[in-house]
């Protein structure tokens, strides 16, 4: 009796810490543990004194080009040197170099349709062709294949920017990275949103005007496209815009990504994946927006 007692008090004592564990920390505790590392900061403190090669094509295409104007504007992390794909392959097993670049296999099975991704990687001694061995801080998805690419070209300054800010967290030990690029979204200061602007098409689920007036409380509007673009380029204040990353309908258990970003501090406010279905095709669902309008009545 004496030793179950004890035993009990053991567990119990434990209880609270595991509690404070957020899903999914086993995993990346453990990924650290792997390395033989104690915290994100031993792992990861060289990022601000390592070069940063940025991994772009030779065609001059217009995504690698706003990726490399986004970077000679705001990249301030690191130091940074722009290389091509052939100069990456070299240069992948190499512990001193981080990546940024575009991937397109990282995150599907064969039989899935491709989509693009910017990801910031660590190189690594055992890196092979399908750079499964690379770590991976972040990776933000950038359009599917064959699809309409075009639409991204207005998010890619905010993609630079959300990927060092996430980057420093990392750096400074506030977050522990997912060893497959999986983001973890923090508290935001919700007090100052306006307005949201969700692209007409980027809307599976599609309610009355009444009904979607009454979810947002007046703050959302369903828009096209070029009014998306606009704050973003104007910077709107106090705005957050939609963006959807997603094969066509059809494409089912392919990955949709649902993404809010503010179109003034670039800030990633709302990030979330589902597998598109006969009943849940590419786009916000109703749990979505629901959860949209618990995000902003919890200021």
């Amino acid at each position: 009796m004496k030793k179950l007692l004890a035993v009990l008090t053991v567990i119990l004592a434990q209880l609270p810490a595991i509690a404070q564990n957020p899903p999914g920390m086993d995993m990346e505790i453990k990924q650290f543990e792997d390395q033989k590392v104690e915290s994100t900061i031993e792992y990861y403190g060289d990022l601000p004194s390592r070069i940063t090669k940025v991994v772009t094509a030779s065609d001059n295409s217009m995504t690698d080009l706003l990726i490399r104007n986004a970077i000679e504007e705001g990249w301030t992390l690191s130091p940074y040197e722009f290389c091509t794909y052939g100069e990456f392959d070299k240069l992948k097993t190499d512990t001193s170099y981080y990546f940024l670049m575009r991937v397109d296999k990282m995150h599907r099975k064969g039989s899935d349709p491709a989509i693009e991704y910017l990801c910031f990687l660590k190189g690594n001694e055992e890196a092979g062709e399908d750079l499964s061995a690379m770590p991976e801080l972040i990776a933000l998805p950038l359009f599917p294949e064959n699809g309409n690419s075009g639409r991204i070209f207005s998010y890619i300054p905010a993609y630079v920017n959300i990927i060092q800010n996430y980057l420093q967290k990392i750096y400074e030990g506030k977050l522990y990275p997912s060893k497959n690029g999986r983001i973890h979204l923090g508290r935001m200061d919700r007090s100052g949103i306006r307005t949201i602007l969700l692209n007409e098409d980027d809307m599976a689920y599609r309610p009355a005007m009444q009904r979607f007036e009454k979810i947002f409380g007046g703050k959302a509007k369903a828009v096209p496209q070029d009014s998306i673009d606009a704050a973003m380029d104007n910077a709107a204040g106090q705005t957050l815009v939609s963006l959807v990353v997603a094969p066509e309908t059809g494409s089912y258990g392919s990955p949709c990504w649902k993404i809010l970003i503010s179109a003034d501090t670039y800030e990633l406010y709302y990030f979330k994946k589902h597998k598109i279905t006969p009943k849940k095709g590419p786009g916000f669902l109703k749990s979505d927006l629901r959860r949209i309008s618990r995000m902003l009545k919890s200021e």
